[in-house]
This record gives C-alpha cells, structure tokens and sequence, in this order.
C-alpha cells in the first residue's frame, strides 16, 4: 500500500468510527423559571383570556400590570444570572480575560470586494476573488536571469537521493508510537480543522491501533521521503484588517488551516532538520524566534543589555528595523531546494523537504462557502511548523 493510499484509508477510518460512536445532542433550549414567575404567568394567561370574552377595561388595567411584574422579573433573574457568572471569573485561572475577550470581540462580516471585472457580493464569489488575489500574490518575482535559473534547474532535477530502505531497521532514527501519542496529547481541542473535517479532539481519542497506523505512516514518509498530497490543501479563512480599506481583496488578513495530521508529521521533520541545523552549528546565535528554549523576549533583554551599556559609556544606541513584505508569499522553492543541496544538508531531508513543498494548494473558506482549489506557485505554507526554519537558509 502507498503512502497516499494508506492516508486516505486512515482518514475515512477515522471519520467512519466517529460517525458510529457520537451522537448530536439537542441543545436544550427550556430555562428555569421561578416559581412566583411561573404564578404570575398563569395569572397573566387566564387574564387575558377574560379580557377576551369580557372586554372590561379593569381587566386590561389588571393585565398591564402582571405583564409589567412578568417583565420586572425576568430582568431581575437575567441580571442575577449575569452577575454570578462575572463572580465566578477568576484572572488566576483565565476565565476573565477570556470572558473579556470575547465581549470584546466583534462579528466581522466581509463586505462586497472588488473583483477584477465586477463588484463580489456573495460568499461563493467574495471567497473565489480572494483565491484569485491570494493565487497571484503565491507567484514568483520576475526572475530575469536566466544562467540562474538554468544552475537551479539543473542542480535540483538531477537531485536524487536513495530511498531509506534501513529506516524501519534502524531503532535510533524511526518514530516510536509513544512519541507521536506525546503529541496527540498536546493537541488543543478548541483549535479550527482544517480541510476533511478531522478535528484535534477526535485524534485525541483515537485507539491504539490508529496510533500504530499512523506512526506506519510517518515512517514511510521518512522512508520514502515524500509527503502525501492530501495534506497539502489549507483552508484559507480570511478576516478584515483594522484601517484598511474592506472592499480590497489584498487587505485581509489571512488565517491558514492545515490538517492536523500534517501538523503531527511537521513536529518530526522540524525535528530532524533542528537537530541537523544545530548539531553543525547552522543557526547564527542571534537568532531567537522560533528556536526551543528561547523566545523574542529573549531578543528584547540582549537589545536592552546594548542599550544599558551604551547609557554607561555615555553612547546612543540605534535601532534599524527591517520588515520584508511578502517574505513568506514569494519565495522561490526550486530555488531554495538548491540552497539546501549547495549547502550539504542531508539528501534525504532535503528531497523530503522538496516533496513537502512541492504542488501545495489553498481554497479560501467564507461562511459555509469555499472557492476552487488554487495552486502555490511560489512561498512557504501559513501556519506551518516547518515554514520559519526555512528562512535561515533563504
């Protein structure tokens, strides 16, 4: 069985067996209501049938004023109820400031874009003009040198290493199901999935038999160094940059979605490459982001040592900041695999790495609405582990 086989099995036995073994639940939509409401409300149904069949204006009098109680209640009790929930939060344990976030929060809807030819006013059209927008934006910069090009194309399609055959064989290097259920168990359940419907919580309970699964599969994929199609697509969601203009396809801020089981797999490949990369002392010590045990905050102590040391000589201290634009969305793959080669990194990290980012595609999500798969040319994959250690070797 191929890999791509063996993924595709694995998943439709993932979404068969949730299927058989959960059930959807009804939310219950009845409340509680206090017994001197439920007096009142009987009182106020059987005056108004009275107000009916009678027409009296001292039992509509009578009826104004039990539905004035009725409302003066359930206000009370709303209020009550509002003001033991905010009692219960607690900032040591995070239930504030996630209640204070989502009172924050807005509902942001995007607003009719403008297309190529014409205005997007549905969520089928406004998610298709932003694949469109994304599609030329993953494209690579005019190159215009063609000796370039020919070194590249030439160094990465003659690149072939040999299949691992002694992967499985060799205890030191093959994934053990104890370390991909290590992970399983750091899986945040709240997180979005991505394409396929697989969420964390159902690999969270997965059994030990689809654990063994997939840990066959994550060796073969070293084994064989290629990475499988179907975890290629992200689901592009898209959300509404503060200050810009709405209606500009190109000012939306974009969140990826990639599947779950992708992102397992990322964890050993980023291990691999990290260890190779720090073994031989690759990574430059200034670098601070996205490397284990060290944060940016790390970055803003060193800044604050140059400048603590400057003060004490009496020197200024300047502080030059670069931001690329697009630096993730443009990069040129064939070109990198070639910096990988040039730079002896391991052969079969390298074409693994190659197949992990070769034929990636994303469809924009909006509403319940999705866009035709679209093709990254060129760039890295959003929000994947294995994108930002890349960079270094740019």
């Amino acid at each position: 069985m191929d890999i791509e086989e063996a993924v595709c099995n694995f998943e439709k036995n993932l979404q068969n067996a949730h299927r058989f073994a959960t059930k959807i639940v009804k939310k219950s939509t009845s409340t509680y209501i206090h017994p001197n409401m439920k007096d009142l409300i009987k009182t106020r149904n059987k005056t108004k049938k009275d107000w009916q069949t009678l027409r009296n204006p001292s039992i509509i009098t009578e009826l104004n004023r039990v539905e004035k109680l009725i409302k003066k209640l359930e206000n009370e009790s709303k209020q009550k109820d509002k003001t033991e929930e905010l009692e219960t939060l607690n900032p040591e344990n995070g239930t504030l400031w996630t209640k204070a976030k989502i009172m924050r929060r807005k509902a942001q809807k995007i607003p009719a874009l403008k297309g190529e030819f014409k205005l997007a006013l549905s969520d089928p059209h406004k998610s298709e003009t932003i694949a469109l927008s994304l599609e030329k934006q993953f494209s690579l910069n005019n190159l215009s040198h063609s000796e370039t090009e020919e070194e590249v194309n030439e160094s990465t399609n003659n690149f072939s290493p040999p299949i691992n055959n002694n992967y499985h064989n060799d205890n030191t290097n093959s994934i053990q199901p104890s370390e991909v259920i290590k992970i399983i168990k750091k899986l945040n359940i709240k997180k979005a999935c991505g394409r396929g419907g697989i969420t964390n919580k159902m690999i969270k309970n997965i059994p030990c038999t689809m654990v063994f699964a997939l840990t066959e599969i994550i060796n073969n994929i070293f084994n064989f160094n290629y990475f499988p199609n179907a975890w290629k697509t992200a689901v592009v969601v898209p959300i509404l940059k503060p200050g810009k203009d709405p209606t500009i396809p190109e000012n939306c801020r974009l969140i990826s979605l990639l599947s779950t089981l992708c992102k397992i797999t990322e964890n050993f490949i980023l291990d691999k490459l990290n260890e190779h990369l720090i073994g031989n002392k690759i990574l430059c010590p200034e670098q601070f982001g996205f490397r284990k045990s060290l944060t940016t905050n790390h970055q803003l102590l060193r800044v604050v040592e140059y400048i603590t040391k400057g003060f004490d000589r009496g020197e200024c201290t300047a502080v030059v900041f670069l931001d690329i634009q697009k630096a993730f969305d443009r990069v040129w793959k064939q070109g990198l695999i070639h910096k990988l080669i040039m730079y002896k990194r391991p052969p079969n990290l390298v074409q693994l790495l190659n197949s992990y980012l070769d034929d990636r595609k994303f469809v924009v999500r909006i509403g319940n609405s999705s866009s035709e798969s679209k093709t990254m040319k060129a760039g890295f994959p959003q929000g994947g582990k294995i994108s930002p250690v890349f960079t270094p070797s740019m």
